[in-house]
């Protein structure tokens, strides 16, 4: 066979491979598209993802079922994506337990950065830190300084979740030290911050204001340096000196590694589009949350540098799974 033969084998079945991933885009979704949601059903992330779903089957026409997977601080509903084909019709709803996940556990049955493609993100909700009832401050400031005088406990939604490391980062960056109790999600602890047997939470927005308003919780800190719209009168942690402490609980959806380049542009487009509507933005601001999408390199970046963030954080506190 001629090497000019050989190259025109070549160039044809590169264009008919092309074209196949074309039609394969232009055809997707074919068939029932599965989200798998990492947590139990009920909580906020399931809300979201019940919402984009529904927005998401009447775009395409097509079916779009929430499947809830929790378990392994997420990591079970995470593994079974990595593990499924890589067509576009098995998709993962994640929050920020994503980025947290590799730096609490040595060994994880997936490759978070290898094994899955981060889409876009969804949505955002902040964190603030609370006072329970035997907290005597009403503000960050005096809280710093009550902090000097006795031990304080700091109750978080279980090891390495997103409300410990949040918790553990306003450590680290103010140099008030607390110490981690680990409750199994947040009923109990909200139970013990009333009942004045924990003193502090650092969590989302949208899952404490309704005990912030009723007076059972103060809210003495947003995390970061924007304001939170509902609590307009709360300081940020930069207003009060302290740098390097903003995080708070983002949604997010990823696809298994092999997924289509095309697919995976036409699932960024298609989910930031639906939730850039006025009803997502209303059903968002409903849960204390906003709408926040990124082109899809960006929000790759994003994932990618909070991983890099909480390993290091984890190091430094000593934040390991027993």
């Amino acid at each position: 066979m001629g090497e000019n033969t050989m190259k025109r084998i070549i160039a044809v079945a590169a264009a008919f491979l092309a074209s196949t991933t074309v039609a394969f885009a232009q055809d997707y979704p074919a068939g029932q598209v599965n989200m798998i949601v990492p947590f139990g059903a009920g909580a906020s992330n399931d809300a979201v993802a019940r919402f984009l779903a529904n927005q998401l089957r009447e775009r395409w026409d097509q079916p779009v079922v929430v499947e809830n997977r929790p378990g392994a601080g997420s990591t079970i509903g995470t593994e079974y994506v990595a593990r499924a084909d890589p067509d576009g019709h098995t998709l993962l709803f994640t929050s920020s337990a994503f980025a947290t996940a590799p730096a609490v556990f040595a060994e994880l049955p997936y490759d978070p950065l290898g094994d899955l493609i981060p889409i876009t993100m969804v949505g955002f909700s902040q964190f603030i830190m609370v006072g329970g009832a035997n907290v005597q401050s009403n503000d960050l400031a005096s809280f710093l300084e009550e902090a000097k005088t006795r031990e304080i406990f700091l109750a978080t939604a279980g090891l390495g979740s997103a409300t410990h490391f949040a918790g553990e980062l306003f450590i680290a960056a103010s140099g008030v030290e607390m110490t981690p109790v680990h409750y199994r999600g947040g009923a109990e602890l909200t139970t013990d911050l009333i009942g004045g047997r924990m003193d502090i939470y650092v969590g989302s927005l949208a899952t404490l204001i309704a005990n912030v308003r009723n007076g059972n919780l103060k809210a003495l800190a947003v995390m970061g340096d924007e304001p939170a719209e509902a609590l307009p009168d709360v300081m940020t942690t930069a207003s009060a000196g302290i740098e390097g402490a903003s995080t708070g609980l983002w949604f997010g959806v990823f696809a298994p590694a092999g997924t289509p380049d095309d697919v995976i542009a036409k699932l960024n487009t298609d989910i930031n589009d639906v939730m850039a509507s006025d009803a997502a933005r209303a059903f968002m601001a409903s849960l204390e949350s906003v709408v926040r999408g990124y082109p899809q390199a960006e929000f790759v970046t994003i994932v990618e540098r909070e991983i890099e963030q909480w390993q290091r954080l984890a190091a430094e506190r000593g934040i390991e799974a027993n």
